[in-house]
C-alpha cells in the first residue's frame, strides 16, 4: 500500500519531466464560473494566468507554456521571464515569473502546489487510502482529499507515478473538477516553446497604455454625451453646511471643527503659512492675525464658495495666501 507522504513528496519534489497534453475543465452544465472576482495586491500588478475552459500545456521544470485550445498564446515563461497575453495576443507584457498568481479551476495542473500550500487544511490532507488506478493512459495513485470548514466535500486528485505531476482532480459528489484529457511525459520539448522573442510591454508601459486607453475612452463619452444629450457646462450650486457638530480649541484660539460634510479650522498667523494634513481637497487662507483652512468631504468648494464662508467667518477682513490643496491622488481630473 502507497503511504501518502511518498505521494505528497512527488507533488512537491517530483523529477519535472517534460509534459506535454490538454486539459479541459470539468463543469456540471449551467454552473457559475470558478473565478469571477478581484483581489488587492502591492506593486506592481501581478500577472494572472486564467485559461478558459480548456488549454494546452507544455511543462520542463519552470518553464511552461500555456495556449488556447484555438492554439492562441495564453502565458509563456522560461522560468527567468515571464509572457502574459492576455491582454493584447499580438504584444505580450513581459515580467518576472514571481508575480504571476494562477487562478481558475486548471491551475494547479499548470503548476505544483509547494510544500508550504500543502502544509494546511484546504484540501491538503488526505481522507482516505491511496490507491493506484488508471488515468488518461497513465499510471496513477489516486486519493480524496479531506475538504476544509465550511466545504461539504472532498477533492480527489490522480498524481502521475512517474513525474509527481497532477492529472486531474473532481470533486465527485458534483461532478466538477478539471483534468488531462490527453498527455505525453519524458518526451524531450523544443526550448523555443518557452520564449517569446516579438516585441512586449513592460509592466510600467502597459500600466501607462490602459491608462492612456482609459481616458480616450473617457473623451469619447464625453464628446458623445455633448453631442446627444447637452454640450454646456452642467454644474449647480450645492448648499453646504459649515456648522460644527465637534469642536477642539486651543488656548491660542485657534480649533479644529467638524462635521459629517466639511472641515474647518484656524491657526495664529505665521510667518510661512499653515497647511493641515487633509485628505480631501481644501482651500488655505490667512487674515490679519490668522491661518485658516477649510474643505468638504463630499463636495468640491470653488473660489465663489471660499469667498461667501469668508464673508461669514470674518466679514471685511482683508485676505492673502489663498490657494487650493490637491492631497496626491485626489485633485481634479
Amino acid at each position: 500500500m502507497t503511504a501518502w507522504i511518498e505521494v505528497l513528496t512527488a507533488l512537491t519534489t517530483g523529477p519535472d519531466l517534460p509534459l506535454r497534453g490538454t486539459i479541459h475543465e470539468v463543469r456540471v452544465e449551467g454552473a457559475p464560473e470558478s473565478f469571477s472576482g478581484g483581489f488587492a495586491y502591492s506593486g506592481q500588478p501581478p500577472m494572472m494566468v486564467v485559461p478558459g475552459h480548456g488549454c494546452r500545456v507544455w511543462r520542463q521544470g519552470d518553464k511552461v507554456r500555456v495556449e488556447n485550445i484555438d492554439e492562441k498564446p495564453v502565458f509563456i515563461s522560461d522560468g527567468v521571464r515571464a509572457w502574459d497575453f492576455t491582454g493584447r495576443s499580438d504584444r505580450p507584457r513581459v515580467g518576472s515569473p514571481d508575480r504571476v498568481i494562477y487562478l481558475g479551476p486548471s491551475q494547479f495542473l499548470l503548476r505544483r502546489r509547494n510544500a508550504a500550500e500543502w502544509a494546511g487544511d484546504d484540501f491538503a490532507q488526505p481522507a482516505g487510502e491511496v490507491e493506484v488506478a488508471e488515468f488518461v493512459g497513465r499510471n496513477c495513485w489516486t486519493v480524496q482529499l479531506a475538504p476544509p470548514e465550511g466545504k461539504p466535500y472532498p477533492l480527489r486528485i490522480w498524481v502521475d507515478t512517474e513525474s509527481g505531476q497532477m492529472l486531474g482532480y473532481r470533486v465527485e459528489e458534483v461532478g466538477e473538477g478539471s483534468q488531462f484529457i490527453d498527455v505525453i511525459v519524458g518526451e524531450p520539448l523544443d526550448e523555443r516553446l518557452f520564449v517569446w522573442d516579438g516585441p512586449a510591454y513592460t509592466s510600467e508601459e502597459y500600466q501607462q497604455l490602459i491608462r492612456d486607453e482609459h481616458r480616450a475612452k473617457q473623451r469619447q463619452q464625453v464628446q458623445w454625451f455633448e453631442e446627444n444629450v447637452a454640450d454646456a457646462p452642467l454644474r449647480v450650486r450645492v448648499p453646504i453646511d459649515f456648522i460644527p457638530e465637534d469642536i477642539r480649541a486651543t488656548d491660542s484660539g485657534g480649533f479644529d471643527a467638524s462635521n459629517s460634510a466639511a472641515m474647518l479650522s484656524r491657526r495664529p498667523r505665521s510667518t510661512e503659512g499653515w497647511e493641515p494634513k487633509w485628505g480631501v481637497p481644501h482651500y488655505v487662507w490667512s487674515t490679519q492675525l490668522w491661518d485658516w483652512a477649510a474643505g468638504t468631504i463630499h463636495a468640491d468648494l470653488d473660489s465663489a464658495a471660499v469667498e461667501e464662508l469668508q464673508q461669514s467667518l470674518h466679514p471685511g477682513e482683508p485676505v492673502d495666501r489663498g490657494r487650493r490643496i490637491d492631497p496626491p491622488g485626489r485633485g481634479r481630473i
